[in-house]
């Protein structure tokens, strides 16, 4: 199989992850996984049941607090391409609910796609769809009392070329991101 997309929580104990895997009707289609580290192994990995069996959802994005998965899906109710969605849980223990599409404000008719929160609350990720300086580029929301505000993160950090996949370290203002510019 071909696994990807990862993300950890704080403590790197629990590993969320993108992996392809044959559905119903053996067609391979991108599902969420969990591991739990036990001791110095990855344990089985589980399956996160977001979505119909024959829909795709990838790129899991989790909170610093465990509570709220932001991940890409196609599924229905979305605003165009491929959409962020989260889910959230009453504690660690609890059972995910149900998708909830993020809104217009962060999803448009194009592609949303590499969701990464940062530990201020900030989701960050890239789109083709919200005005930008071409391709993918990278985004950074952050909520208010009157919705999400959205923020091309601009050059240095975009250009036209497809930038993506944004990782940002807690304490620092410092971190990677990908691009395939020349």
């Amino acid at each position: 199989f071909e696994e990807g997309m990862p993300s950890t929580n704080k403590k790197c104990n629990t590993l969320y992850f993108t992996s392809f895997r044959e559905d119903k009707n053996k067609n391979m289609v991108c599902k969420i996984f969990s591991s739990a580290k036990e001791n110095a192994e990855w344990g089985e990995p589980k399956e996160l049941n977001l979505a119909p069996d024959t829909v795709a959802v990838g790129h899991p994005a989790i909170s610093g607090d465990e509570l709220t998965l932001v991940f890409v899906s196609e599924m229905a109710g979305g605003y165009g391409g491929k959409d962020l969605w989260k889910v959230t849980r009453a504690s660690k223990s609890a059972d995910w609910g149900k998708p909830v599409n993020m809104g217009p404000a962060i999803n448009t008719e194009g592609d949303e796609m590499f969701p990464f929160i940062h530990a201020d609350g900030t989701l960050y990720f890239s789109s083709n769809g919200h005005p930008g300086m071409g391709g993918l580029d990278i985004f950074a929301a952050s909520e208010t009392n009157s919705g999400w505000k959205v923020e091309n993160m601009k050059y240095p950090i975009n250009s036209s070329s497809d930038d993506f996949g944004i990782c940002i370290e807690a304490e620092m203002e410092r971190g990677y991101f990908c691009s395939n510019r020349p």
